[in-house]
């Protein structure tokens, strides 16, 4: 009786596995796309909770001063359905017609355990700041772009105890500072 249960089974892993190496499409990779799905979502769920906790810390409003209070520029941190977002205002120099300012995405925004790094890319440029609080009945002041700077800003630093310090880099020297402290102002 034991010895034909094991043949049994023993042709029907035979049939199974020459089957599945006639017919990979539908009978192995079912399989292995079932399994595999599992495996991704568990460690899809963890990564999405250690990010949860490391993304608290970093939310907020950062400011970096300059000497005039017109010229200070301010970052936004904050999540979107799990995904870290970010959007930067600032200004730059219009070489002799004035400061301009502009406000723009972060693009490319990467955050690891000390490190934050980010680009900006074509700026729309404006008289005066972009960074603007209207009451809920008051509808915005239409304003008209004075120009476009077109280089790419790439920013890059590490995080300290309150804040970040950047390095900018830019092709044709578009950066307000190579180097700016910002610190947190506000959480989200």
């Amino acid at each position: 009786m034991k010895r034909t249960i094991f043949k049994i089974i023993g042709i029907i892993l035979i049939i199974y596995f020459f089957v599945s190496y006639a017919f990979p499409r539908f009978i192995a990779v079912p399989f292995a796309a079932w399994n595999s799905q599992q495996v991704w979502k568990e460690i899809e769920k963890e990564h999405l909770e250690n990010q949860k906790t490391d993304y608290y810390e970093i939310i907020g409003v950062y400011e970096y001063q300059s000497e005039n209070k017109e010229e200070n520029h301010s970052i936004f941190i904050d999540t979107i359905d799990t995904k870290l977002v970010g959007f930067y205002f600032g200004t730059e120099d219009g070489k002799g017609h004035g400061v301009f300012h502009y406000g723009n995405p972060l693009l490319n925004f990467k955050l690891t355990e000390n490190i934050i790094e980010f680009e900006i890319g074509q700026r729309e440029l404006f008289e005066a700041t972009r960074n603007k609080v209207y009451k809920v009945d008051e509808k915005p002041k239409k304003e008209i772009k004075v120009g476009i700077s077109k280089s790419l800003l790439k920013f890059s630093g590490e995080l300290t105890e309150f804040g970040f310090i950047l390095n900018c880099e830019s092709k044709f020297k578009d950066c307000w500072e190579d180097k700016m402290k910002f610190k947190k102002v506000h959480d989200l």
